[in-house]
C-alpha cells in the first residue's frame, strides 16, 4: 500500500509539473494597427533596424539606421528622435555619429541601461560600443568584436543573471550566434543558437549571407522566446516575414525549416513585422515595431519608410 502510494505521488507530481510548464508558454500577438512612431524628413527617406528606449529624464529615444536615396547600405550615422511618449509621433533630431571619427557604415544599433549607465552596440562587422550618462550624450568605448565576416550585423544584449550577459548577432548561413560577457566590453564567442533552412526563405548554402536578421530575445513566463526576421533578398515577399520560437535554454533555439523536415524548434507564431523590437511603457503595455526600406513590402497598415508602432499582447496557448 505504501509503495502504491509513492508511485502516485512521484506520477502526481510530475504530472503537475508538467501542466506547470505547459501554462507557461504564451504566443505573442500584434494586437492592433500599426501606426507612425517616427517618420524622417529632413535628414533621409527611410528607417531600417532600430532600437527605442527611455532616456534619464523618462523621454523615449529612437537610433536607427537612416537612409537617403539610393544610399541604403552605406550609411555612417543613425537617425535619432525623441518624444514624451510612445503615443505620439517623435521629433526628429540630427543625425546621431554624424561627426564621429568612424565613418564607416553602422548598422542595427541597440541599447541597454546597467546600473544607471546607457550601453550602445552597433555592427556590421566591427561591434561598436558606445557608452552614456543619461541615454542622449555618446562617448565611444571601442571595438568589442571584431569579425572576418563583413555581415555579422543586428547585435542584441540580454541580461541573463547578475553579471552575464548575452549578445546575439545574425551570422554566417541563415544562423543567429550568441557572443557572452561578465562585463559589457570584453565579449566570448560562444556559438550558434538557431538555424533555418528551406523551405523557410533562406539563402542557398553557396552564398554565406544569412537571412536571419534582426535577432531579439525575450524572457517572459520561465521562457526565452527568440524573434528574428526571417527574409531573403531572393524573395521579397519573405520581407516581413518575422519567424519566433521558444526554449527554456537561451542558448539552443533548435532549427526551423517552415514546419518541413529537420525542424527541432519550438515554434510560436510569425509575425508581419520588419527589423521587430519588443518593449514596455511604463504601464507595462507591450509594443511591437516595423520598419524597413520602403521599396519592399509592408506589414498592413505600416507606413513606408518609416518607424511603426503597434500594441502587443501575450495569449496563453
Amino acid at each position: 500500500m505504501r509503495r502504491s502510494w509513492l508511485i502516485w505521488l512521484v506520477l502526481s507530481m510530475l504530472l503537475l509539473g508538467r501542466e506547470a510548464k505547459a501554462q507557461g508558454k504564451y504566443r505573442p500577438a500584434v494586437a492592433g494597427p500599426y501606426r507612425v512612431l517616427y517618420q524622417p524628413v529632413q535628414f533621409g527617406d527611410d528607417i531600417n533596424d532600430h532600437t527605442v528606449f527611455q532616456d534619464r529624464d523618462g523621454n523615449w529615444r529612437m537610433i536607427g539606421i537612416l537612409s537617403k536615396g539610393l544610399n541604403i547600405l552605406n550609411t555612417p550615422s543613425f537617425a535619432h528622435g525623441v518624444g514624451p511618449s510612445l503615443w505620439e509621433p517623435m521629433r526628429e533630431l540630427p543625425p546621431l555619429f554624424a561627426t564621429d571619427p568612424d565613418q564607416d557604415k553602422k548598422w542595427a544599433p541597440h541599447v541597454i541601461v546597467e546600473k544607471g549607465v546607457y550601453h550602445l552596440y552597433a555592427g556590421p562587422q566591427k561591434i561598436r560600443h558606445y557608452t552614456s550618462p543619461d541615454g542622449v550624450n555618446w562617448t565611444f568605448q571601442g571595438i568589442v568584436i571584431q569579425s572576418d565576416w563583413k555581415d555579422l550585423r543586428d547585435t542584441m544584449v540580454l541580461k541573463i543573471g547578475e553579471g552575464k550577459w548575452l549578445m546575439y548577432v545574425t551570422y554566417h548561413f541563415n544562423s543567429v550566434a550568441v557572443f557572452e560577457s561578465s562585463d559589457l566590453d570584453a565579449w566570448t564567442f560562444h556559438g550558434r543558437v538557431f538555424v533555418a533552412m528551406k523551405p523557410a526563405p533562406v539563402y542557398p548554402s553557396s552564398v554565406d549571407i544569412s537571412a536571419c536578421e534582426s535577432p531579439f530575445v525575450i524572457f517572459y513566463q520561465g521562457y526565452y522566446y527568440l524573434s528574428t526576421c526571417l527574409t531573403s533578398g531572393f524573395i521579397p515577399s519573405s520581407y516581413s516575414n518575422t519567424v519566433i520560437v521558444r526554449s527554456p535554454d537561451p542558448y539552443a533555439f533548435g532549427v526551423y525549416a517552415q514546419g518541413g523536415p529537420g525542424q527541432t524548434c519550438d515554434y510560436v507564431t510569425t509575425l508581419a513585422a520588419h527589423a521587430a523590437e519588443y518593449l514596455q511603457d511604463r504601464d507595462g503595455q507591450w509594443y511591437i515595431t516595423s520598419a524597413g526600406w520602403r521599396q519592399f513590402p509592408t506589414p498592413p497598415g505600416a507606413a513606408k519608410g518609416a518607424l511603426n508602432i503597434a500594441p502587443l499582447t501575450w495569449q496563453k496557448e
